[in-house]
């Protein structure tokens, strides 16, 4: 028979109940305070019956630590060397040296010091073998405009294939425009004189034929498997020319491919999507038509002990920028193989030594699972001896600041930049009409040729001022630049470092000023404050009283403008 509990002991059992219940929100609610994965914002409460909106209390965040890839967060930093050579370069070549000797080029930039011997103790047992049997690891190299990054890759390449006996395209460089191609082009010709070596040039500044003339040449009395012989060891192409060489020349052969140089890599891996890449990779593993029997390498896969049984030579990639990305998400459509990152820029930590850098250094990296991680100060390398300024003016007055520069002050080899071709066509006219300034203008409106002309007009002082779009930032080496002024704000950070890095080349110095109007200032600040450079720029100021002489003749130039303009769109619509 059951005992009923009498009222008190029923309500001691509820209390004791609630209770527990109580001491169970209560852990539950301890609980959710300390569990990450819980909503990061409390619902509303409901107060007499009534549900009170805007009552919300957010919680703080974990904040998410940025991962990279190991070669990206330990790489090789390029420490500055002083009073080196090309001579102290451990397994350079003799007959380079003297060449070099020859070019007056003796003493050596950190990047060449630093990333040279890397290449060359890869190629040592042979190009075919690579290092020591295995497969070459991939080279990235982030280094100041104007740092010798041409010398560093060609050097190694030229010496690696001098000795060759068979011509095959093994050297394959790629630019992004063409003024670069043919820059780099008469770097690898000059270099490979007195040697078996043949350089090309694909870049559309010949006729396709002429081209298909240089890269291939025909067997007489061959079989069709056999018909066409390589004329070409090294190719210097870009994306555009290359892809159609590859679809239309026969026997255009990359099988034997050695080096791939994506050189300006960050400016090209923009065009990533548009496919050129893959590309290129199914024309080096593509086996020839007709020719059963012909020189085939497979694809790479994973490493085994069968597979080690052949020793298969698979291309090198070497990228070498000023601005190059860390994005992994963009370097992995690369496809690199172990790649090893070479960087100019300062780290807030330490990072393995050189002797502890490649397979020494990343096993070290896995091992360490906590301490702090290397992050650069500053994202994107610039010349040491580069002096950076800017300037607030408004946008009347951004002609007269320029004019007062190269009038007044007397700048000589100044590079002014502007951010469209018909803005610096405007600017050119407007400072043609003003008596005692030396100018010419450059952008991709001018013919290759008559930039050439240009280019070398100023390098011999004969001119003062170039007025000049974006197409000049890249690469290109113009001699005796000692103020680059951005007569329009850049819009982008790696923008803004190639056009400073025109200046202040191969250890000389030189002086980058910003003009910026308005809201620009808050924007230029916020661009470099977020790359780490902010701290590098000086604020100048011009007295606007000393801008009154050239007021008079700079109305009379806005006068004429518009009609040298009327006349100009007559001629075209003519034409």
């Amino acid at each position: 028979m059951l005992s009923a509990a009498t009222p008190e002991e029923g309500t001691h059992q509820k209390n004791e109940e609630d209770m527990d219940v109580t001491d169970n929100l209560e852990e539950d609610e301890e609980n959710e305070e300390d569990d990450d994965v819980e909503e990061d914002v409390e619902g509303p409460q409901d107060v007499g019956g009534f549900t009170v909106l805007g009552e919300f209390k957010a919680k703080e965040k974990k904040k998410v630590e940025r991962i990279l890839p190991n070669w990206l967060r330990y790489p090789v930093i390029i420490q500055p060397q002083e009073d080196k050579s090309f001579c102290d370069i451990q397994g350079l070549d003799r007959t380079l040296v003297e060449k070099l000797k020859t070019a007056n080029i003796q003493s050596c930039f950190p990047v060449q010091w630093t990333v040279i011997p890397e290449l060359l103790a890869q190629c040592e047992c042979g190009v075919y073998a690579g290092d020591a049997g295995f497969r070459t690891r991939d080279i990235c190299v982030s280094a100041p405009t104007g740092s010798g990054k041409t010398l560093t890759f060609a050097l190694p390449i030229i010496q690696a294939l001098q000795t060759r006996v068979v011509p095959h395209v093994r050297a394959l460089v790629i630019l992004p425009v063409r003024d670069l191609a043919v820059q780099v082009y008469k770097v690898f010709e000059e270099f490979t004189k007195d040697t078996p070596l043949k350089v090309v040039l694909l870049a559309g500044k010949k006729e396709f034929q002429i081209e298909q003339k240089n890269l291939v040449r025909e067997r007489p009395h061959s079989s069709p498997c056999d018909r066409w012989a390589s004329a070409a060891d090294i190719v210097v192409a870009t994306k555009g020319r290359l892809l159609d060489h590859i679809d239309f020349t026969d026997g255009f052969d990359l099988t034997h491919l050695r080096f791939l140089v994506i050189d300006e890599a960050d400016r090209q891996m923009e065009d990533i999507y548009d496919d050129w890449l893959s590309q290129i990779e199914a024309a080096m593993y593509r086996p020839k038509k007709g020719a059963s029997g012909a020189y085939h390498r497979s694809l790479p896969g994973p490493c085994t002990i069968a597979g080690s049984k052949e020793v298969v030579m698979h291309p090198q990639k070497l990228l070498f920028s000023a601005t190059l990305s860390q994005n992994p998400e963009k370097l992995e459509q690369l496809n690199l193989f172990m790649p090893i990152l070479f960087t100019s820029v300062a780290l807030t930590s330490e990072v393995p030594s050189r002797q502890q850098t490649g397979a020494d250094a990343t096993a070290n990296a896995e091992n360490q699972t906590e301490g702090p991680v290397a992050e650069a100060v500053d994202k994107f390398s610039a010349p040491v001896l580069l002096k950076e300024k800017f300037m607030d003016c408004k946008a009347a007055e951004k002609p007269l600041m320029l004019l007062h520069f190269v009038i007044t002050k007397k700048f000589e080899n100044v590079l002014c930049f502007a951010n469209s071709v018909e803005s610096a066509h405007r600017l050119f006219l407007l400072v043609k009409q003003m008596s005692g300034v030396r100018a010419a203008e450059i952008s991709s409106n001018i013919h290759t040729e008559k930039r050439e002309r240009i280019i070398r007009r100023f390098e011999r002082g004969d001119l003062q001022l170039l007025i000049c779009s974006d197409v000049m930032t890249r690469g290109m080496d113009i001699e005796n630049v000692k103020y680059v002024i951005s007569y329009d704000a850049p819009s982008y950070i790696e923008t803004y470092i190639h056009r400073v890095g025109r200046t202040a080349r191969a250890h000389k110095s030189g002086t980058a000023i910003t003009m910026l109007e308005g809201k620009e200032v808050f924007h230029f600040k916020k661009m470099l404050r977020e790359s780490g450079r902010w701290g590098k720029l000086k604020r100048i100021n011009v007295n606007r009283n000393e801008l009154e002489p050239l007021v008079p003749q700079f109305k009379d130039a806005l006068k004429t403008l518009p009609e040298i303009l009327k006349e100009q769109r007559r001629q075209k619509k003519a034409l």
